[in-house]
């Protein structure tokens, strides 16, 4: 039996060896390429976050809720699908990218809306500036995986893989906790003081999920790198930019978050 390694990338999709078969000629996949299909992908998301934001208005807050709680499931079920069927990521991706980013435009509308009641204003809006974090932050990983300032060595992959790993359990137990009206405090800008030394402790679990969304692209980088240079099949970008849009997305979920935790705690 294989074990798990701390070593390896904790996101499951990407510990596909099978499927990272040596290609050759034009059929090989290429780092560029990846870039290419999740810069697509982005857009997509982009087209579907509009969509959210144009629609949210006129849903109700128990419709807003129900759309969001539906849509969730949508896209969690189209990542188990494309880490069962990763060839199937070409119209697997594009699907989970626009629902996704109808999600976050609800999401996102929200935020917007719980901030209006507290007669909180956001330059330019949540959107706009959660989106810069996280193209900043994406531009950011890029540049410092490139320049080889940051590397995934194996200590890196073992502290932030066990971070991000505590990460997701507090997500899993504040889920249920959540369905039966118990909220689980600091974890979500809905469940924080929005005064005092509570709203400190938000803010700095905010920021540290934020870096840890952030650190997780350099290891998916570096394997991704790996997976490529022993000649993947070029179908495999688009398997390779749809786990890194997943990143994306927490990553400006946690951005929007932060917007807005900000913001209450300037006014």
């Amino acid at each position: 039996m294989r074990r798990f390694s701390l070593t390896e990338s904790t996101n499951p999709a990407l510990r596909h060896d099978e499927l990272f078969v040596p290609a050759s000629g034009a059929d090989t996949a290429s780092v560029q390429g990846v870039v290419n299909k999740t810069a697509m992908l982005t857009v997509i998301a982009v087209i579907g976050g509009l969509v959210g934001v144009k629609i949210a208005p006129s849903l109700g807050q128990g419709a807003m809720y129900g759309v969001m709680i539906l849509t969730a499931v949508v896209t969690i079920g189209l990542y188990f699908a494309a880490i069962a069927k990763p060839m199937a990521s070409v119209v697997l991706a594009p699907l989970y990218a626009i629902i996704e980013g109808c999600f976050l435009g609800i999401f996102t509308s929200m935020i917007d809306g719980w901030l209006a009641s507290a007669d909180i204003a956001v330059a330019g809006g949540v959107a706009l500036q959660a989106f810069v974090i996280t193209i900043a932050i994406l531009a950011s990983m890029l540049i410092l995986y490139t320049l080889r300032i940051i590397q995934p060595t194996r200590r890196f992959q073992a502290v932030v893989g066990t971070c991000m790993l505590g990460i997701f359990l507090v997500y899993l137990i504040s889920l249920p906790l959540y369905l039966f009206g118990i909220q689980v405090p600091f974890i979500s800008v809905f469940t924080t003081p929005t005064s005092g030394s509570g709203m400190f402790i938000g803010l700095g679990i905010n920021i540290f999920i934020l870096v840890i969304a952030s650190l997780m692209l350099i290891i998916d980088f570096g394997i991704i790198e790996n997976k490529i240079k022993s000649g993947a099949p070029k179908r495999m970008e688009w398997f390779c930019g749809f786990i890194l849009l997943v990143a994306l997305a927490w990553i400006y979920i946690q951005s929007v978050e932060l917007v807005a935790r900000i913001a209450s705690a300037r006014d």
